[in-house]
């Protein structure tokens, strides 16, 4: 519900192809990708939280709420720094901000929340 949330029915100006979710895929910029809904095939309303197909492979690496964090690493790697998309393994690398950058937008979505329990 967040005006940030984007409902993507298309990609370079061309109608979004099935390998990218056709013919509905959900952006959401403050969450790691695979947060986002990859395509849309039925909406159902629950009472509780429903374990994701990524908390269920592996719960120690994938929360629920899987906010772009800079203080919670991942298991396996850190999340301090990223490199830019387009760059060469080479270039340096850039401090990841808080919510991808977008914590002036959605911070207050998760106000008296851990964020490093609920990463």
């Amino acid at each position: 519900m967040h005006p940030l949330t984007t409902v993507v029915t298309g990609l370079y100006n061309k109608k979004l192809p099935n390998q990218n979710g056709a013919p509905l895929r959900i952006f959401i910029p403050w969450k790691y990708g695979f947060k986002s809904a990859k395509a849309i095939v039925k909406i159902k309303l629950v009472e509780k939280m429903p374990t994701s197909s990524w908390m269920w492979a592996s719960p120690k690496e994938y929360g629920f709420f899987s906010n772009v964090n800079p203080d919670v690493n991942h298991p396996r790697w850190s999340q301090a720094s990223e490199r830019v998309i387009g760059n060469d393994i080479f270039s340096p690398r850039i401090k990841t901000e808080m919510f991808n950058g977008y914590g002036d937008q959605v911070a207050d979505l998760y106000t008296g929340m851990d964020l490093k329990k609920y990463y």
